[in-house]
């Protein structure tokens, strides 16, 4: 049994505690939450830390798999550009990639995150999430405008089955609006509705997105036609993408949206309307990398279901949810430290269905501990110096 203590407790699911102590197992399971009302005397095998403890982060969105495209892909080119390169890119030996892969999921357990929603299109990753210390939500994401959307879901439940195999969480999920027919679509939402599966799906993470579904136009389009992919069946609604494909997600089920970089609060409206468990998932350095901006994260913060991601290295310099935390933070400063962990912690692991285990510092959980050092206590929020160190 470890009882650790720090400046303040911030178990996200009640008020932060000040010289708060922690009693943890040796399996990490959280055994008591002590509120010293801040007069801390207790020193019986106390560890006490400067800095404030919080939660293991949840990565809400992440593709492990492309860690190998490290400082590989264009930066600020924009979204067309940089799927062309993604398309076209040569990859590691599969000896090679998997020793970066390794590398970069011992990576994300340094900087603090005990739970990731991960994209996959291939099986790279299952050996390395047999064994991580990581628990992972694996989205098997589908891909075809063009016909034979039942041959690639097909496709996609074989390898989604593999990671079942494996006792790793797996559901199926569509890319993104610009890349999936209505027919495949159709499948995954039925598939979805059937076995009460978690969504995943980029959304409106350009404006070349948005042009393509209001008049055929726009980046996307042309980089289709470079890379000499069939737009199938494709037909411009006039509408931004989400309005035009909502009716094909299930609306029942937990839906992260991921990106949102060109998303207006019309949008976010209608499918909080329309889909009872939507989560809207930010990757700020991501976009900020390839678009040159932010989402208009004014909008979102007003909304109860918020949570982090971190993207892929193609698009990052690296994996952490801390990083993204300070980029919110940099550029909306008037943001809460509360509403900021909560996003990158308890928020994530209700969209991923964990938070029995995760998210938050509760008796019976076991959420990890995180220290953070360098807080500025006096407007109690991080910092540019702000570092991880994980406690359990």
């Amino acid at each position: 049994m470890r009882r650790i203590s720090a400046n303040y407790i911030y178990p996200v699911s009640q008020p932060p505690i000040k010289n708060g102590i922690v009693e943890v197992d040796n399996l990490g399971v959280i055994q008591k939450i002590i509120d010293t009302k801040g007069d801390l005397r207790e020193s019986r095998k106390l560890e006490f830390f400067n800095g404030i403890i919080v939660p293991g982060f949840v990565n809400s969105h992440c593709h492990l798999e492309l860690s190998d495209l490290k400082d590989k892909i264009s930066k600020k080119q924009g979204l067309p550009k940089f799927l062309e390169e993604i398309i076209t890119s040569r990859k590691f030996t599969k000896h090679a990639k998997a020793n970066v892969l390794e590398l970069y999921d011992s990576f994300m357990k340094q900087e603090g995150i005990i739970a990731v929603g991960d994209i996959c299109n291939t099986s790279d990753t299952i050996l390395i999430k047999e064994k991580s210390k990581i628990y992972y939500h694996t989205f098997v994401e589908a891909i075809g405008l063009q016909e034979h959307a039942e041959k690639i879901f097909a496709k996609s439940i074989r390898l989604s089955q593999e990671f079942k195999n494996k006792n790793l969480a797996s559901s199926i999920v569509p890319h993104a609006p610009y890349s999936v027919s209505k027919e495949l679509l159709e499948l995954i939402r039925d598939h979805a509705e059937n076995e009460n599966t978690i969504i995943s799906i980029h959304n409106q993470e350009s404006n070349a997105e948005n042009e393509m579904f209001i008049g055929a136009t726009g980046g996307l389009i042309d980089t289709f036609r470079r890379v000499r992919i069939d737009l199938g069946t494709f037909k411009a609604t006039g509408k931004t993408s989400i309005k035009s494909i909502l009716r094909h997600l299930p609306t029942n089920n937990n839906i992260i949206f991921v990106h949102n970089t060109f998303t207006s609060k019309e949008d976010i409206d209608l499918v909080n309307e329309n889909i009872k468990k939507a989560f809207w998932c930010l990757c700020p350095k991501s976009n900020l990398n390839l678009e040159k901006r932010l989402p208009n994260i004014d909008l979102f913060k007003r909304l109860s279901n918020v949570i982090i991601g971190t993207d892929s290295l193609a698009s990052n310099d690296n994996l952490s949810i801390l990083d993204e935390m300070k980029v919110i933070n940099k550029y909306y400063p008037e943001i809460k430290f509360d509403k900021l962990i909560k996003w990158g912690t308890l928020n994530g692991a209700k969209a991923l269905k964990i938070y029995n285990k995760y998210g938050s510092i509760d008796i019976g959980k076991s959420p990890g501990l995180n220290l953070i050092s360098n807080f500025d206590f006096d407007k109690m929020q991080i910092t540019e110096e702000s570092k991880i160190k994980v406690l359990v």
